[in-house]
C-alpha cells in the first residue's frame, strides 16, 4: 500500500500544470470502498466494506445483510493480492493488540478474483470466506495495532500490518523503490489503512435500520 501511495503522491505533485485529482481522492476511490443497498425482492438490506488493504500481500472485505446482523454475524472476506491458494483448517489468523483469533473457513477451495480498484487499475484476489462474530469486528475497529496472517498451501504463509505505520516501517516498506517518504505522505497513507475500513464498516452497522 505504501508503494502505491508514494507513486501516486508524486504523480500529484510532479504533475505540473496538469488537472489531476489529489491523492487523497484518487485513494478514497480505491480503498475501504464502501457499498450498500436494499433488495426490491424482499426488502433484505446489505452493506459492504471492499477493498480493505494490509501491508504485504494480505487483503480484507467486510459484508453483512439483513439476516447475519440477525444472527450476529459478518462475513470476512479474506486474502491475498495475489495468486494464491489458501489452506485448511485455521487458515486465518488476527492479532489485536496483542491478542490473537484464529479461524476457519467453510469453503473447500479458494477463489481467484480480478478486481477493479479505480482508475484503470486491476489486481488478483486470492480468497476465502469467514463467518466472524460482529464483536470482532467491533473489536478490530477498536485496536490500535492490527496484524493478520493468512495460511497457504505447503506450509507457508503471507502477513502484513493493517493498521496505520510508524514512518520507520513506511521506509522498510517503501525502501526498494528508493523514494524518501515525509511524514506528511505516510499521514495521508494511514487513512486507508485496513483497520480504517473496519471503522467505516461498524460505523454503516450503527447507522443502519436492520
Amino acid at each position: 500500500m505504501v508503494r502505491l501511495i508514494t507513486a501516486l503522491l508524486l504523480l500529484t505533485v510532479g504533475a505540473g500544470c496538469a488537472v489531476l485529482p489529489d491523492s487523497e481522492t484518487i485513494m478514497r476511490g480505491m480503498y475501504n470502498v464502501a457499498s450498500s443497498g436494499t433488495s426490491k425482492f424482499d426488502g433484505t438490506k446489505h452493506i459492504r466494506v471492499s477493498n480493505m488493504n494490509c501491508t504485504g500481500t494480505v487483503m480484507f472485505a467486510l459484508y453483512q445483510d439483513t439476516a447475519k446482523s440477525k444472527a450476529g454475524v459478518v462475513l470476512l472476506i479474506a486474502g491475498t493480492k495475489s495468486i494464491d491458494n489458501i489452506g485448511s483448517g485455521e487458515s486465518l489468523s488476527v492479532k489485536l493488540d496483542g491478542k490473537t483469533y484464529s479461524f476457519t473457513s467453510n469453503d473447500a477451495v479458494t477463489e481467484h478474483e480480478s478486481i477493479h480498484v479505480g482508475r484503470g487499475v486491476t489486481m488478483p484476489f486470492s480468497h476465502k470466506t469467514y463467518v466472524v462474530p460482529e464483536a470482532l469486528v467491533r473489536e478490530v475497529a477498536a485496536s490500535q495495532v492490527f496484524l493478520a496472517r493468512v495460511r497457504l498451501l505447503h506450509n507457508s504463509y503471507t502477513e502484513g500490518k493493517c493498521s496505520s505505520l510508524t514512518l520507520a516501517e513506511a521506509k522498510e516498506e517503501n525502501k526498494e523503490l528508493g523514494l524518501e517518504l515525509t511524514q506528511k505522505q505516510l499521514d495521508a497513507g494511514n487513512k486507508f489503512a485496513a483497520v480504517s475500513g473496519f471503522r467505516e464498516f461498524v460505523r454503516m452497522m450503527d447507522a443502519t435500520a436492520w
